[in-house]
């Protein structure tokens, strides 16, 4: 038995400052997923390669539920594998302390993306991801 109880969201933490970053760190966070998904979508593997983290793992779990996954090699590399178009929408859906959590909205995926401050730098660690239903 763990001890604890659930809350809700309200009850806690009970300093709302608590984690919070920037409206700097908020900026880097959003640009680094901007990156992410701008550079797939314009071939720019040089932009790619900058944005994510040399342990970033990508995701996706299969139709047969096996896993596909990709490093950041496989990413830079795929980058630049065909001409891509679309739109796209970038929201922090929390962000705390060094880590945050955006979900990258374009027109083909869904991603959902784990970013993190190494140094004073946000890069992409990890990104779960799906193609859009009905596309």
């Amino acid at each position: 038995m763990h001890g604890g109880r659930l809350v809700t969201a309200p009850e806690w933490p009970a300093d709302p400052a608590e984690g919070s970053v920037t409206e700097a760190d908020h900026e880097a966070i959003v640009a680094a997923a901007t990156d992410y998904i701008a550079a797939w979508l314009d071939n720019d593997a040089a932009r790619m390669g900058s944005c994510l983290h040399e342990a970033l793992v990508k995701r996706a779990v299969e139709p047969d539920g096996s896993i596909d996954e990709m490093s950041r090699q496989d990413m830079v590399l795929a980058t630049t594998a065909r001409p891509r178009q679309g739109n796209y929408v970038v929201t922090v859906l929390d962000a705390y302390g060094d880590l945050a959590t955006v979900k990258v909205l374009s027109t083909d995926y869904v991603d959902h993306v784990q970013v993190a401050r190494f140094g004073g730098r946000w890069q992409l660690l990890n990104v779960l991801w799906q193609p859009r239903v009905g596309t």
